[in-house]
């Protein structure tokens, strides 16, 4: 903390300094000829383009340039630009979207996401496709903070990413690329040609293409993703306007992955010692020295050892929608229709929390339409409109962890729909106020059947004749770790192949047949029985909403906006494959925000500054425990409580026209009021006090962890952002421009078992470029360098069910050289 006070102060030195030379620099400046006020970034958060310094919201926007100069090519890295946001990477290819603690770590499809993702005007009910790999020709993104629970789609609790792609531009043809390489063998390639046709129409299409080499020795965190949009826009008069759109994406390679920290093995207290491993973070888990180390360790309830992992992981997943955008004016204000539909397909292995190995195979369509009228009647400017939304996933995955291998089959269906209104009432000149409501009706069907096979040393627990479970050290006089005494259970998708190669392979009888129910397979070596489960889920259920905004809004001087704001948000309920946790409720909240935006000393100085509170009931968790027969689940929960709280300061200022300095600061507490976790051995190792509930799950009793008290998950009690850049004029057609870009976060948690391991410590991370340009921005050379300090840190860690302690590292020190142009 106190190398974060010492940069502060340094940085309020050097605003202080700026703003104490900036009349006569600025006076020097303008007598050149030079303008050098603050750039101004355009917006649309609010259903209608306005500065982002007049938008009276929590918003933080970033222009395509500006992701651009500092090497972000991908929604993992827009935490370089927004200090409030984390984005999680735990495996598989969902990407966990965390914005001031709210979020939800998941792999699992059916799980909404908490911080609403949106392409090109359209909501995503995936954070996945093309979110994780639009970042290219961009205009801008907005990241919004807070509920949305109006304007926006659905489902906003937490706040909204919007990626806008820049759109075709009528009577301009031309077109621009950028080309890097570094080190790793990285290409990152992006291009786009607008061609005018005739006065009224353009036609604007780019792609890119992303790959580097591996940064594990196991060949994952490699990058393959490909990627190509297509815009056609027609504007036949003054007040209307038609734009249609198409985009691919796939993403192919090993994609994200693990490595071993060390394991947890349980004590003769009941408790767990953790016995780290000297892995350096460039190992990954699939190298003869990582999985002969796995091969060391038990793993619960067979107790057998682990086998090494039986495949490489791999990413298949290919995304592409198209959506339409059409506006036109009329007597009752400007219309706007969006019609939209998105379509996915995943076919990926991965290793995640140590798997062995996890295969999902998931098709997913999305459609969806919204209509909005909105216009000005005498004092009052007003949004009203109505939203569709529509949704089918059909999946069949398997998570297998040797010993026991959950089988999901399951259909889910969502429609949602939503009725929404706000007024603005400009009182005076300068004082407005703002009222809201929408409805929101949200319907999901899910379909599924999960069979969970789980060997249980000795035998399964309950069943008449049976010993019950043996646990070491008991089982090793068993025979459970003895070699070749437990079957170690392949990657199959359903219960016919799984029971046949169980009955090939001469592990149980040769008259056994899978049957529609639930079994125990006695194997023919007396070590251990197999629990074949049958749980199917069968339901459905509605979920309705009234979320309201109100607002007040007052201009202190031309420069300076001053507002308060109480909204409230809502995210639907839903269902889960998982034994004795079928579905989970409805979660709330209600945030209240102070904020203030300023432009001081002729545009060279911004101070905005926000302070929020929120509240939150029934927040929607997810974490690893253990259904009724023991056997591990990810399930969706509902927290008691919350509480969020904090203020954000974003500063920039531009002393001299060829200088711009930056600072954005956040100080955040988030903590849960009342959390309660429920599990039972071996799958209870978590840092929280416990009760016994009285219940059993698969032969153990069932605790309730009391975690009230704790951090909301990637939550930093701080965060910094700096940056720094410097134009120096060579002559009339060159100049080079210098920029250094560096971010501090706070310690933070990143798993609800909240083990010392999954506390991320604090950490800075930094950038430098500097390029060699046209001064009118036709082209650049520029040499850059992403995390200087060379530090690869574990931003995901992950308590694996197996019981080890992984973690997902993030990139080494990257380089390299980068070319830009536009003609």
């Amino acid at each position: 903390m106190r190398s974060v006070l010492l940069a502060s102060t340094a940085v309020v030195g050097v605003f202080a300094g700026a703003l104490a030379v900036m009349p006569a620099r600025a006076q020097t400046a303008d007598q050149a000829g030079q303008g050098s006020g603050l750039a101004e970034i355009v917006v649309t958060a609010q259903r209608k383009e306005e500065s982002v310094q007049k938008a009276a919201i929590a918003i933080d926007a970033v222009s395509g340039d500006a992701l651009a100069s500092q090497g972000i090519t991908s929604a993992a890295q827009i935490t370089k630009a927004v200090p409030a946001l984390s984005l999680a990477t735990p495996g598989g290819n969902v990407t966990s979207i965390f914005l001031r603690g709210v979020g939800n770590t998941t792999t699992s499809s059916w799980n909404d996401p908490a911080v609403t993702p949106n392409y090109d005007g359209v909501v995503l009910g995936r954070a996945s496709g093309a979110f994780g790999a639009s970042f290219y020709d961009l205009a801008r993104i907005e990241v919004l903070k807070g509920p949305q629970g109006i304007l926006y789609g659905r489902n906003a609790t937490g706040g909204a990413v919007n990626i806008i792609p820049a759109r075709p531009k009528l009577g301009e043809t031309g077109g621009g690329f950028n080309v890097s390489y570094g080190n790793y063998d990285a290409v990152n390639a992006d291009g786009y040609v607008n061609l005018a046709i005739g006065d009224t129409s353009a036609l604007r299409i780019s792609g890119m293409r992303q790959i580097h080499d591996p940064y594990n020795r196991d060949g994952t965190d490699d990058l393959k993703r490909s990627g190509l949009r297509g815009q056609f826009l027609f504007e036949p008069r003054d007040g209307l306007s038609l734009r249609i759109g198409a985009d691919w994406t796939h993403l192919g390679g090993k994609g994200i992955g693990a490595n071993y920290l060390g394991s947890y093995v349980p004590n003769a207290s009941g408790t767990y010692d953790f016995v780290p491993v000297s892995f350096d973070p460039s190992e990954g888990i699939n190298t003869t020295a990582a999985n002969a180390y796995r091969q060391t360790q038990l793993g619960a309830p067979g107790f057998g050892f682990l086998a090494a992992l039986n495949r490489d992981q791999s990413f298949n997943s290919t995304y592409w929608g198209v959506n339409a955008e059409l506006n036109v004016d009329t007597g009752l204000g400007k219309l706007t229709v969006i019609p939209a539909y998105r379509k996915s397909k995943d076919r990926t292995f991965f290793y995640a929390v140590a798997f062995n190995t996890g295969n999902t195979n998931e098709d997913t369509a999305q459609a969806s339409l919204e209509a909005r009228l909105s216009g000005k009647r005498g004092i009052f400017d007003y949004v009203l409109g109505g939203f569709y939304f529509h949704e089918k996933i059909k999946a069949d995955n398997e998570y297998n962890q040797e010993f026991v291998l959950p089988i999901q089959r399951y259909t889910q269906k969502t429609d949602s729909w939503a009725a929404f209104g706000q007024l603005t009432a400009h009182l005076s000149d300068r004082f407005r106020l703002v009222g809201g409501l929408r409805y929101t009706h949200d319907h999901k069907d899910m379909n599924g059947l999960i069979n969970n096979f789980i060997t249980f040393c000795g035998g399964v627990p309950g069943v008449p004749g049976s010993p019950g479970l043996i646990t070491p050290p008991g089982s090793f006089a068993q025979g459970c770790a003895a070699p070749g005494a437990l079957p170690h259970f392949p990657n199959f998708l359903n219960t016919g192949d799984m029971i046949n190669w169980l009955v090939a392979n001469g592990w149980i009888s040769s008259t056994t047949t899978d049957q529609p129910n639930a079994q125990v397979l006695p194997l023919l070596n007396g070590v251990a029985q197999i629990l074949k489960t049958y749980n199917p889920v069968i339901a459905d259920g509605s979920y309705s909403r009234v979320t309201w905004k109100a607002a007040a809004e007052y201009d202190l001087a031309p420069g300076s906006l001053l507002y308060a704001s109480v909204e409230s948000g809502y995210r639907a309920g839903g269902f889960q494959l998982a034994e004795g946790r079928p579905s989970y409720r409805p979660e709330y909240i209600t945030a209240y925000t102070i904020g203030s935006k300023n432009r001081f000393f002729n545009n060279r100085v911004q101070l905005n500054i926000e302070a929020f509170y929120w509240k939150y009931r029934n927040q929607q968790i997810n974490y690893f425990t253990v259904d009724t027969s023991g056997a591990l689940i990810s399930s969706t929960e509902n927290a008691g409580r919350s509480t969020i709280k904090g203020f954000d300061i974003d500063a920039i200022v531009k002393p001299a026209s060829r200088t711009t300095l930056n600072a954005k600061v956040q100080y955040l507490k988030a903590q849960y009021d009342d959390l309660h976790l429920f599990t039972a051995a071996p799958r209870d190792n978590f840092n929280c006090p416990f009760t016994y509930t009285g219940q059993i799950a698969g032969g153990a009793p069932v605790k309730d962890l009391n975690c009230s008290g704790k951090p909301l998950l990637y939550s930093p009690k701080w965060t910094v952002n700096l940056g720094a850049e410097q134009v120096v004029p060579i002559n009339d057609r060159l100049e080079i421009a210098g920029n250094v870009n560096t971010a501090w976060r706070d310690s933070q948690y990143g798993g609800f078992e909240y083990l010392p391991f999954e506390h991320i410590p604090a950490y800075w991370t930094t950038d430098l470029g500097l390029s060699l340009r046209q001064p009118d921005g036709r082209w650049a050379m520029t040499g850059f360098i992403l995390n200087l300090e060379n530090k690869r840190r574990d931003l995901s860690p992950q308590a694996s069910p197996i019981g080890f302690a992984i973690a997902h590292y993030s990139a080494p020190r990257t380089y390299g050289v980068r070319l830009s142009a536009d003609f």
